[in-house]
């Protein structure tokens, strides 16, 4: 007989179903998860198999890199290389945090592969990571201590769910979802991605805007113009929109 168990179901927010998803993800399941935005479909980001199962339940292209959210930048700092991101550009990762997280900013950085397996880079070797602005997101991070790779949780090309019910109507015939129900989502505007290119002979950084979002090319620009630490290194900075549809 089939497991009875391995169902997709809605759980209502509380602290005992927090601590249920976390077991869960500790185990290498798929838990949906509502964010300021839409609902993500998460597993333990540092689990190459339970990543690998995100693919497979979206029906997601493997070239498609995974978001991986966090609960602190101190987290998402252990999740970068330290050799192969240059110190300065470490600082302006900081300074972007900082300013803008929690919230509607992902940025992709150099990943450290003994933490992130090449599946999630989509074997690029760099990650997007995220701090979301939602605090039912946060505890399950916080709680859990693992960082989340979380896309949108729905079947690639759906319409993204802003309803723990959307999840479950697209994954309860097929898999097995356990679906945190924070209610509505803010159904906030999609996050910022940002790619972050330095050259260190000419002091050049080059923000490349990937996807356009909740944080403006315009306010990045700002921030990073009047940091303290990019006028002392006299960084000159641009922002480039490379927009494109996956």
């Amino acid at each position: 007989a089939p497991d009875q168990q391995a169902k997709t179901r809605i759980l209502p927010y509380s602290q005992q179903a927090i601590e249920e998803c976390v077991h869960l993800l500790r185990e290498g399941k798929l838990v949906a998860i509502p964010t300021e935005t839409v609902y993500g479909l998460a597993a333990n980001a540092t689990d190459a198999l339970a990543c690998k199962s995100i693919f497979e339940c979206k029906g997601r292209p493997l070239t498609d890199p995974l978001i991986v959210h966090v609960h602190s930048q101190e987290q998402a700092l252990s999740l970068i290389d330290h050799d192969l991101n240059h110190p300065s550009l470490i600082e302006i990762f900081k300074a972007l945090t900082s300013a803008f997280w929690p919230g509607a900013l992902t940025v992709i950085m150099r990943a450290n592969l003994d933490l992130i397996p090449s599946l999630v880079t989509a074997e690029t070797g760099f990650v997007g990571l995220r701090m979301p602005n939602s605090k039912i997101a946060l505890e399950l991070l916080k709680v859990s201590g693992l960082p989340l790779a979380a896309p949108s949780a729905n079947k690639f090309g759906h319409v993204s769910p802003s309803k723990a019910e959307h999840v479950y109507a697209d994954f309860h015939k097929d898999s097995e979802v356990a679906i945190l129900d924070g209610g509505s989502c803010g159904f906030g505007i999609e996050s910022t991605v940002l790619k972050l290119n330095f050259d260190p002979l000419t002091s050049q950084l080059d923000m490349q805007v990937l996807r356009r979002g909740g944080v403006s090319e315009k306010g990045l620009l700002d921030l990073l113009i009047s940091h303290d630490f990019i006028i002392k290194s006299k960084i000159k900075v641009t922002v480039t929109s490379k927009q494109h549809n996956d």
